[in-house]
């Protein structure tokens, strides 16, 4: 017996399975969360802030903190505050932030201001 799938669809069977949704209700601008775990095969990964607070993505390594020298690899862990923005993106309240190809690292999240505001985020293989 023979089975027949596409690339994406719900009866895939490696990396190539479609995309995953995550919910959060509880970003804070106390302390960055992981909100998405690494994944060597992720291609895209996007960030939707629905509520009314901006919140700020960033890797959770990356190759220097504040101005040091780079380091290779990534392995420098980052520790963003309202008050130290490198390294992050802001998505604009009721905005969304889409990153294509190399995404595979872990993200983290911190918003500008609250503790209890929402992040949507979708990630995919193919």
């Amino acid at each position: 017996m023979a089975i027949f799938t596409s690339p994406g669809s719900p009866g895939a069977n490696a990396g190539a399975n479609g995309g995953k949704t995550y919910g959060y209700n509880n970003i804070s601008n106390v302390a960055p969360i992981v909100v998405a775990q690494a994944n060597p095969q992720r291609t895209t990964i996007t960030f939707h802030a629905p509520g009314a607070q901006d919140i700020f993505i960033a890797p959770v390594n990356v190759q220097n903190v504040l101005g040091t020298a780079p380091v290779s690899p990534k392995d420098a862990p980052l520790a963003p505050t309202t008050a130290l923005l490198g390294g992050t993106f802001r998505v604009f309240a009721g905005g969304s932030l889409t990153l294509i190809g190399e995404c595979q690292g872990a993200f983290q999240a911190l918003a500008n201001a609250g503790t209890t505001n929402p992040l949507t985020v979708i990630e995919s293989n193919v």
